[in-house]
């Protein structure tokens, strides 16, 4: 419809511009007043034409600003869908992170392999967090997919390793990568494909979630490629036992 008003009034204008010459070329050549008792006529006829193009021009310019509108609210209703979250400490971010577990009834994707562990990460202060994040693990991996990516940097992951292992959850599976300290490396879980969080990947950086389904789109299909491309460690209730015995020899006395 709105694209047969625009042609009706494409046409309207070309007549208006022709009529109008045409009469400016009659005027130049002497011709009008052998026309004058139809020049009334004619100038209603131009008139009513305009008034046409101008009842056409509203309703289009009216389709347009509810196009218009209706775009708008699109930004809108998508920036209200995003939310984002920052925190004060990582007690507070797992704290969060683990209330976040325990509501999730989909999958979660962790990336467990930043390049050093914060110094804070042994700290008393943390002891109750961490207990309550590895509770929310343990809960949430024994109803719904859990997948966690590891680099074994650090001891500390694979006794968290070990841990899952014990746990044996059917919904837990994880990969690893040989280590590469030449890589900087963002480490984040996703929720539900709906919601990241972001762990400090160095001193100065946020710790934070931003609640958003496109968002998580774009960071879900990175975990998937970086998923593909990990070793096998555990698929649900299968084990895989060589190189299980390799994670477990990194941090061994040789």
């Amino acid at each position: 419809m709105k694209k047969f008003l625009r042609n009706i009034d494409i046409i309207i204008l070309i007549f208006i511009a022709i009529a109008a010459g045409v009469l400016a070329v009659m005027h130049f050549l002497g011709l009008v007043d052998s026309m004058a008792e139809h020049s009334p006529v004619l100038t209603l006829l131009l008139l009513s034409f305009v008034g046409l193009h101008l009842i056409i021009s509203h309703f289009s310019q009216e389709d347009f600003q509810k196009e218009t509108n209706k775009f708008h609210q699109q930004i809108i209703d998508g920036l209200r869908d995003t939310k984002t979250t920052v925190f004060n400490d990582s007690i507070e971010m797992e704290a969060y992170l683990g209330k976040r577990m325990l509501e999730a009834t989909k999958s979660i994707c962790d990336l467990t392999w930043k390049s050093k562990i914060s110094s804070g990460f042994s700290a008393s202060t943390r002891k109750v967090a961490h207990g309550n994040l590895e509770n929310c693990i343990k809960e949430a991996s024994s109803r719904i997919d859990y997948r966690e990516i590891f680099i074994f940097n650090d001891k500390r992951r694979v006794e968290k390793f070990e841990r899952r292992l014990a746990e044996n959850n059917s919904g837990y599976s994880c990969r690893y990568f040989k280590d590469d300290e030449r890589i900087p490396r963002l480490q984040f879980v996703i929720i539900d494909n709906e919601e990241v969080f972001f762990f400090a990947s160095s001193s100065d950086s946020n710790l934070c979630s931003i609640r958003s389904h496109e968002i998580s789109k774009v960071f879900k299909s990175y975990y998937d490629a970086a998923w593909h491309s990990a070793i096998p460690l555990k698929d649900g209730h299968t084990v895989h036992s060589v190189e299980v015995e390799k994670v477990r020899k990194i941090f061994k006395p040789k």
